[in-house]
């Protein structure tokens, strides 16, 4: 098992390559084509360079063995955690928040797997592949590639878990293998995904809410800047997610009464 994943990542990785190397280099052209004729670097390029040095020395990578959650940031009454993942170079992230909805609402909607796109930062589609069982569900999903790199997608078994005395409910989504599933050339297909979500009743109109994901995009970005550019992933996921609920609650609400009071 061990042998096949590991050829299978090498092989995604090379295809990786090829495909982001296709995008790097269109916009290295497109970059040639607006500094043709200039001697001089745009007066923007100073700064990027600058902020880019900023970021390289602010963001202070975790020491491996340190498995611990640390605190990153905290905004909108959502906190954002980080650890090391003894599984992969990249960083695993946490988010927590009390958000309005009951938590019936929040399940249906992480559930529903076509209405992602509506909600989920950079997915523009998603499916359900295969019904395992009550439980369990083989899903596909793909998102926008962070320009210069291509599109990224996964497919994905989503396992429902429940736990009463605790009044929890747990998603979880690991990567998974199955030939029913899209196969788009242009895309990268994710090599490593770990992602749950972590669903706790508080009262009637509010819900703990809790997201873990650590994620491979594959391709030549260096870690250091995904770690950066993902610890953000995280706390949209659950603004954007709670914006959904609310707006069908209020959608349920409204339908209910123009029913309820028809003639």
């Amino acid at each position: 098992m061990s042998a096949t994943i590991t050829h299978d990542r090498i092989h995604t990785h090379a295809e990786t390559w090829e495909l982001d190397n296709k995008y790097y280099c269109e916009s290295e052209k497109m970059i040639q084509r607006f500094l043709h004729g200039k001697r001089v670097l745009p007066h923007f390029l100073p700064s990027i360079t600058a902020l880019s040095a900023v970021i390289m020395f602010a963001f202070t990578p975790l020491k491996a063995g340190e498995e611990e959650w640390r605190f990153v940031y905290e905004s909108d009454g959502i906190t954002v955690h980080k650890r090391i993942n003894e599984d992969t170079i990249f960083l695993e992230f946490k988010s927590t928040g009390i958000l309005r909805g009951e938590i019936s609402d929040y399940l249906s909607v992480i559930l529903d797997t076509e209405i992602m796109p509506d909600w989920a930062p950079q997915c523009f589609e998603a499916r359900n592949v295969e019904r395992v069982n009550e439980r369990e569900t083989i899903i596909y999903v793909a998102c926008n590639g962070v320009w210069p790199v291509a599109d990224r997608d996964y497919v994905a078994k989503r396992t429902i878990t429940t736990n009463p005395k605790k009044s929890t409910v747990r998603v979880n989504i690991n990567l998974i293998e199955n030939p029913n599933a899209p196969d788009v050339k242009s895309r990268v297909h994710i090599p490593y995904l770990q992602c749950c979500w972590i669903l706790k009743r508080i009262d009637p109109v509010n819900t703990h809410v809790e997201l873990r994901v650590c994620v491979d995009p594959g391709g030549w970005l260096p870690a250091w800047l995904v770690n950066w550019g993902y610890r953000w992933v995280p706390y949209r996921y659950l603004k954007d997610l709670e914006s959904k609920v609310v707006k069908l609650s209020c959608c349920t609400t409204q339908l209910v009464s123009t029913l309820t009071h028809t003639p």
